[in-house]
């Protein structure tokens, strides 16, 4: 019909929907069982054609907005009147139907008058379905044709049948308190029949009839007049709704029932008829739950359904009760001069100290996000009404916490926060001046604990891994190394024993704690190194501190300092090169004095010489650096030609034990029997020496390959051939004396000692050969 004579399809549909759908003599099926429902259907076809709304005053939108107003309004008649009819004895209805041989056509038709039926009878669902049956003629008659022609048939019956209709759908605010308990059980299409309400009285609000009517049609018209008296009612039914809510909200909160206030707050809307003072009925302060936890629950769901109600105001609202009850907390906390933490922060630092007392915390991982988020909600919160930063206030409790001495309240607070350790643990540094325990275990739970307890690319807040070193944590790690170097000092000092289990930088958190507890360290000379540190390096500190430093303590220290950079590496090589030479003058004074101080035939005091020089021959092949290794050569050949050479050996290595070599080290080079008589003692030695030295003399190619790369002059290449072929002329000179010396014999047959062996090699030359 639409195709063959659309002006034909569009005033039936047009007259079914101004009539709302009934007509006399209507089958009703199973698939369109109500008058309501099709008006709805052929309100959406009808707005399917061109110029759908001729006859109404009002857009296709609104015309959509008031059928389905009536289809929902008869979805809540046969809801009730479902709900009645199971109160009702229904059997005589039923009987009297079942006598009558009518069929379904006639039976149907009076199905729309068992409401009339239900509702004459008594009790409150009664009146509920008379109160809704007359939202359903308010509906219709919203829907009736109100554009009426100048000059037309609007006589005075016409505006006696307006003024029936309007007193019939007039309803008073006492007359729909019946409809509180309907409202409760059926909160959905109620709240959708209020959203539907509120979308029509915008469009009534916002739109002038008068203007739309002379924009649509050039014929004067005159607008139905009864529209504030449809939109007061309209009005009221959404004020109904939102008062029964909120009584309910009342009796909830009354017995107690947190649940059910949080089920019916996405049914509350602002700008429903009622005062906003009205919705504030959780401004008193309640405790939703026996747990802080269960609260904070309790108050996002109340957050979640204020959102789901798709009003804005309503949730601004929510947000300042709760903005009211956190100022009283907030005002208490500054109230009380007593160094308190944020409440926040305070509950989570709680938390964690009775997770700690139960289990480990590594094996809590599930409840620490927990609290963690949680603390971290309510610490917003906290920051913005207090006009804060969040990381504003946590650095003040955390340096504050640092400053009364308590560690592991910062070290909790910073669970939180683990990126901010580094920085808080170097700001800490200085706060607690002079006390180094407390900066040790500032250091230890700060940042030591994050490389193995609290690693950053493990921390449940961060997953991203990252290599990268910023200049904050390579200050921690320098202080850290500077406190291994304190302790160090301060054991030796003491006599008591340093290992590196008790080192920030290479120990674990328990390690360092089970360490600390036996050693008892002096703090004046802690705080002493600690100062000569930061204007020092830490190798002019370790060897003023302790001269007598080993070996292996100062390479193992050395070793540790932690590096930023290439240059920083560069020099840390240097270092230890530097400790080699040191280390290697020491020993070839330790094995020339063990051969000055030995007495004729004492075989083990020659061992031990002959360790020395395994240990001088490993320092010199430690040193890279062709100069050096050329002055050390010097140093040697020079320290030969000196008398009475002696060291504090109390203070020195054990022979041998530089580079964990034994006792016997010395003949696993040098076969002492292949020398005869009283020579074994001297010329063992000297040739271990001198093969030494020469092996230590760097190339001439090795020479030519330095000075290219550190770009010598001319001279100082010069300089240093010089020096090299200096020390192979006395190697060479050397080594003819110790010849001649192997077969000479001392008088009396004896073996020659050593002061009489250096005497015969210092010889000259002239003197030898009279020999």
């Amino acid at each position: 019909l639409r195709t063959k004579n659309p002006e034909l399809a569009l005033a039936i549909l047009q007259t079914i929907v101004a009539n709302s759908g009934r007509f006399e003599n209507i089958a009703w099926s199973p698939s369109c069982p109500s008058p309501a429902l099709l008006t709805y259907l052929s309100t959406l076809e009808l707005l399917q054609f061109n110029n759908p709304t001729s006859i109404w005053s009002f857009d296709p939108d609104t015309l959509r907005l008031r059928a389905e107003f009536l289809l929902l309004v008869q979805v809540l008649i046969d809801k009730v009147s479902a709900s009645l009819r199971r109160d009702v004895d229904l059997d005589k209805i039923e009987k009297e139907k079942e006598s009558e041989s009518e069929g379904f056509e006639e039976e149907k038709p009076e199905l729309l008058d068992r409401s009339d039926d239900l509702k004459e009878g008594n009790g409150e669902l009664g009146d509920c379905v008379r109160v809704l049956d007359r939202f359903l003629e308010l509906g219709m008659r919203r829907l009736r044709p109100d554009v009426v022609m100048e000059g037309g048939d609007a006589d005075a019956d016409g505006e006696e049948e307006h003024k029936a209709v309007l007193e019939k759908v007039l309803i008073e605010e006492e007359e729909m308190v019946c409809l509180r308990n309907v409202i409760m059980d059926y909160a959905d299409l109620f709240d959708a029949l209020c959203e539907n309400i509120q979308r029509q009285l915008k469009g009534l609000d916002g739109d002038d009839s008068g203007m739309a009517i002379m924009i649509r049609r050039e014929e004067k018209v005159i607008v139905d007049s009864f529209d504030e008296e449809h939109k007061g009612v309209l009005s009221l039914i959404q004020m109904s709704v939102q008062l029964a809510h909120l009584d309910a909200i009342k009796e909830y909160l009354k017995d107690g029932d947190i649940e059910g206030v949080v089920s019916r707050i996405r049914f509350l809307h602002l700008g429903y008829g009622v005062e906003d003072d009205v919705y504030r009925v959780l401004s008193e302060k309640e405790r939703f739950g026996v747990s802080r936890h269960s609260t904070e629950e309790k108050l996002l769901q109340i957050y979640g359904e204020a959102l789901s109600s798709n009003c804005r105001h309503l949730v601004q609202m929510i947000q300042v009760i709760h903005d009211e009850l956190l100022v009283e907390e907030i005002e208490m906390y500054r109230s009380l001069d007593n160094n308190q933490i944020p409440p926040p922060l305070e509950h989570f630092h709680k938390y964690l100290v009775e997770l700690k007392t139960n289990a480990d915390l590594n094996n809590q991982h599930w409840p620490l996000s927990m609290a963690a988020s949680s603390c971290m909600r309510d610490l917003f919160h906290f920051a913005r009404i207090s006009g804060l930063h969040v990381l504003e206030c946590v650095m003040n409790t955390v340096l504050s916490a640092i400053k009364r001495e308590n560690i592991e309240e910062a070290t909790d607070v910073l669970v939180l926060f683990p990126r901010l350790r580094p920085l808080i643990a170097t700001m800490g540094w200085d706060l607690l001046s002079g006390k180094t325990i407390l900066r040790r275990n500032l250091m230890q739970f700060l940042w030591v604990s994050k490389s193995h307890v609290f690693q950053l690319e493990e921390s449940p807040l961060y997953g991203n891994r990252s290599d990268e070193v910023s200049c904050v944590e390579h200050l921690c790690d320098q202080l850290c190394y500077h406190l291994d170097i304190a302790s160090f000092v301060s054991c030796v000092n003491s006599g008591q024993p340093w290992s590196s289990k008790f080192s920030l930088l290479l120990s674990g958190h328990e390690n360092i704690v089970s360490g600390s507890e036996d050693a008892k360290l002096d703090t004046f000379v802690e705080n002493f190194v600690l100062e000569r540190l930061s204007v020092q390096s830490p190798l002019r500190v370790l060897f003023d501190a302790v001269p007598s430093v080993k070996f292996q303590d100062a390479i193992e220290l050395i070793s540790m300092q932690p590096i930023a950079s290439t240059l920083e590496g560069w020099k840390r090589g240097q270092d230890i090169e530097l400790m080699h030479m040191r280390y290697a003058l020491e020993s070839t004074v330790l094995a020339l004095g063990a051969m000055g101080s030995s007495m004729t035939g004492e075989k083990e005091t020659h061992q031990v010489a002959l360790c020395h020089l395994q240990d001088l021959k490993n320092h010199l092949a430690a040193i890279k650096n062709i100069p050096r290794r050329i002055l050390m050569v010097n140093v040697i050949i020079s320290l030969l030609h000196m008398d009475d050479i002696s060291l504090n050996l109390t203070h020195c290595a054990s022979p041998g034990s530089l580079f964990k070599q034994s006792v016997e080290c010395g003949s696993e080079h040098i076969d002492l029997t292949i020398y005869e008589g009283g020579n074994k003692m001297a010329i063992p030695f000297t040739g271990l020496l001198l093969d030494i030295v020469r092996h230590s003399l760097p190339s001439s190619t090795a020479v030519e390959e330095h000075a290219s790369a550190d770009g010598l002059s001319m001279s100082g290449r010069q300089a240093l051939e010089w020096r090299i072929s200096m020390g192979k002329r006395f190697i060479e000179d050397w080594e003819w004396r110790l010849s001649i010396l192997q077969r000479l014999l001392p008088l009396s047959e004896r073996p020659w000692s050593w002061k009489e062996a250096l005497t015969i090699l210092r010889a000259a030359p002239s003197k030898l050969l009279s020999l």
